[in-house]
């Protein structure tokens, strides 16, 4: 995975590009929270491999957060971008074409069956939970293909679906959710490593400046139609390598 060479600079969100309503605040706040029960503390996506083979360590655990953020945050930001953008299209059946393909397309791009599984599974969960919060139909005719259809419910994807049919701001989405995939994996490494709260945190707090750039990033892949790239072997081939494991605390 690709390393970060020196500081990124922190991108300057004026409050004029993010119009939140207080609702909308609170909203975003509720659907990232860690305590909403979508099934994302089942999962370390490879991580718990890693950690008994003795490739992730405490002392290495800064370095691969922001590796990681690099490569899949980037990837994952253009599909979460993607998501919230199909709740701009007028056409539902346009957007029920246009769920379908990304939800393939993003499938295709994770390789391990577990971690694919384990998104997708999220990804239903999520769906499910706020349709009964939130009457749109478009809402419950995507959760009608994500039920009918594996595989067409990946977590990410789902996310930023909801985030734009809830008329959240695209950027405040985005830099949201990168910080909850990251908050996923420090609880998941605090079960694995001896990791204290107060480190997790203090982690989390330092990689905000390369969360917010990877989030420009993946605005700027959006607007220009570049493709997301990522380079993992590692975390793929410790998700591949998870069932394999004699003991496990995560499904994947």
């Amino acid at each position: 995975m690709t390393a970060w060479l020196g500081e990124p600079p922190l991108p300057r969100f004026s409050v004029d590009a993010m119009p939140l309503e207080p609702v909308q605040v609170l909203q975003l706040l509720q659907l990232c929270d860690s305590a909403l029960p979508v099934g994302s503390s089942a999962h370390s996506f490879g991580l718990e491999t890693l950690v008994a083979e003795g490739l992730l360590t405490v002392e290495t655990l800064e370095e691969f957060l922001e590796a990681y953020v690099a490569e899949t945050g980037l990837l994952e930001g253009v599909f979460f971008g993607r998501g919230w953008r199909l709740a701009t299209v007028a056409s539902l059946e346009a957007l029920l074409l246009g769920w379908r393909r990304l939800n393939a397309e993003l499938s295709a791009l994770r390789l391990p069956r577990e971690s694919r599984q384990a998104s997708v599974m999220m990804g239903r969960r999520l769906l499910h939970l706020v349709q009964s919060w939130l009457s749109d139909e478009r809402l419950l005719r995507v959760q009608e293909v994500a039920l009918r259809e594996e595989g067409a419910s990946h977590y990410t994807l789902a996310l930023g679906l909801l985030c734009g049919l809830l008329a959240i701001d695209e950027r405040a989405a985005l830099a949201a959710f990168l910080q909850q995939q990251v908050a996923a994996l420090l609880a998941a490494c605090q079960r694995l490593l001896p990791l204290g709260q107060r480190r997790a945190m203090q982690l989390l707090w330092r990689l905000k400046p390369r969360l917010l750039a990877v989030a420009e990033q993946a605005l700027r892949c959006l607007e220009t139609g570049e493709e997301p790239w990522q380079w993992t072997p590692l975390v793929e081939l410790g998700s591949l390598r998870h069932p394999s494991l004699e003991t496990r605390l995560f499904i994947s």
